[in-house]
């Protein structure tokens, strides 16, 4: 089903909360919400994951801005944590839209997952490390993960 085919198929109701979480930047909760419409036979995921992308886009201009990635703000964002960090992590993580590279702050003591301070969705990944590596150099902390080889599906064999 094209985006234009499931975009008439669903319920104004559905398109106006639809185009409000798309808005947000709430993409998987957009794509339940056409799942969850009624609409029959019920909407293919991918064909979900489309119609919210042609949704960003026509909505550009409208969406929820991304929150600041400069130095001084994620050590504000590092200072409202609960404890000092003891090391930054930089992970590669995948999404419908393709990779993402994940900082996260280490806490003492912590056994689960860093607690996310930042993620870019990016082709140039220079900036994203540089960033990550001048704000570990401020924290005084580690930073740990991958380096300048960019995606797990771009690095050189």
């Amino acid at each position: 089903m094209t985006p234009h085919e499931l975009w008439t198929a669903l319920p104004q109701d559905t398109r106006e909360r639809v185009d409000a979480l798309v808005v947000r930047r709430k993409q998987i909760l957009a794509v339940k919400e056409m799942r969850e419409s009624g609409v029959a036979p019920r909407p293919d995921l991918r064909d979900c994951v489309d119609l919210v992308a042609a949704r960003m886009e026509i909505l550009a201009d409208r969406l929820v801005p991304l929150p600041p990635r400069d130095v001084d703000a994620l050590a504000a964002k590092a200072a409202a944590l609960p404890g000092p960090p003891v090391a930054l992590e930089l992970a590669w993580d995948g999404d419908t839209q393709g990779w993402i590279l994940v900082l996260g702050a280490v806490l003492p003591g912590s056994s689960g997952r860093p607690h996310a301070l930042a993620h870019w969705q990016e082709a140039v990944w220079t900036e994203p490390l540089a960033t990550a590596r001048a704000l570990a150099d401020r924290l005084g902390v580690p930073l740990r993960g991958p380096g300048d080889d960019g995606p797990p599906h771009v690095r050189a064999e």
